[in-house]
């Protein structure tokens, strides 16, 4: 049983049997010279459970108007066979945040340009894309996905300076999807999560839907829309095995200092049946802990 989690310093390996660590992937792992990620952040498991595809922030790209990732690497990583299968660069995708996959596409959230790309594993292109609005700037903050053959839950923090308010969700059903490009609010429902903000992640927890409220440190449900759980603040990345839901949390400082080494992470473990907290993992010296996913390892 393990955990794979995204963060600051790149992508690791914990061990729940043996409470171990490993480094899997660094964020200087492009050689000698390359200028290192600006961290991984989104993760995702292949419907074959093959292959765990994760993103990091990367920099190929100048914009002197955007001083945060203009583009990423998805890597593809073996957990089988504890190898690298392949890196894929995607030019002009802002700050990546959450990345859900579903039949041989993989969603990722392009929160710097409002929008969700459509990366297509077959033909290794970007194939579609799903608009927020009309304007290509960080206006709600997309920072979360999730699809399945009947819908798409699309995540909007809402949370930055150009506009504070309350959390939504976009929900787009899937016969409402007529063409490839399409724009969320015209084909979607919006869902208000009224006196709840700067969220991230949804993940499916049997017939619900469960994200981070992350500056609060609230576990929320979609189907009550309300709190579920309190924990410690700074939640961020949510995943589950058959009896127990992991939920991460950052250490809590200025944007440049929380990507520092100075910094651990945590995960919360959490009983299915009640939510009652049965362990606290720390993560140290790792930074900011960006996302998290369960994998039945072997070892």
């Amino acid at each position: 049983m393990c955990l794979y989690l995204t963060t600051s310093k790149g992508l690791y390996k914990y061990n729940l049997k043996d409470n171990i660590l490993i480094k899997i992937i660094g964020n200087w792992s492009k050689g000698l010279f390359k200028k290192p990620s600006k961290g991984f952040f989104g993760i995702c498991l292949d419907n074959n459970k093959n292959q765990i595809i994760t993103a990091s922030r990367e920099n190929f790209t100048i914009d002197k108007f955007y001083n945060k990732s203009t583009d990423l690497l998805l890597h593809f990583y073996d957990p089988i066979n504890n190898r690298s299968v392949e890196n894929v660069t995607i030019k002009n995708i802002y700050d990546v945040h959450q990345i859900f996959y579903h039949n041989k596409k993989i969603y990722l959230t392009d929160t710097g340009k409002n929008r969700v790309q459509v990366y297509n594993c077959e033909t290794k292109k970007i194939d579609s894309f799903i608009d927020i609005g009309p304007d290509r700037k960080n206006y709600n903050h997309v920072n979360a996905i999730y699809v399945d053959k009947n819908r798409i839950l699309i995540g909007l923090n809402n949370g930055n300076k150009e506009n504070l308010k309350n959390a939504q969700i976009i929900e787009i059903i899937a016969k409402n999807i007529t063409n490839n490009n399409l724009d969320a609010f015209n084909v979607g429902k919006i869902i208000e999560l009224k006196d709840i903000f700067h969220t991230h992640d949804i993940e499916k927890i049997g017939d619900d839907y469960f994200f981070s409220a992350s500056e609060d440190g609230n576990l929320v449900s979609l189907n009550q829309l309300s709190v579920i759980k309190k924990l410690p603040v700074w939640t961020r990345g949510i995943t589950k095995s058959k009896d127990y839901i992991f939920v991460g949390k950052s250490g809590t400082a200025s944007r440049k200092l929380r990507h520092t080494r100075y910094y651990d992470g945590m995960v919360s473990v959490l009983s299915r049946n009640d939510l009652n907290l049965v362990n606290e993992l720390k993560i140290p010296k790792i930074g900011q802990l960006n996302d998290i996913l369960y994998y039945e390892c072997s070892k």
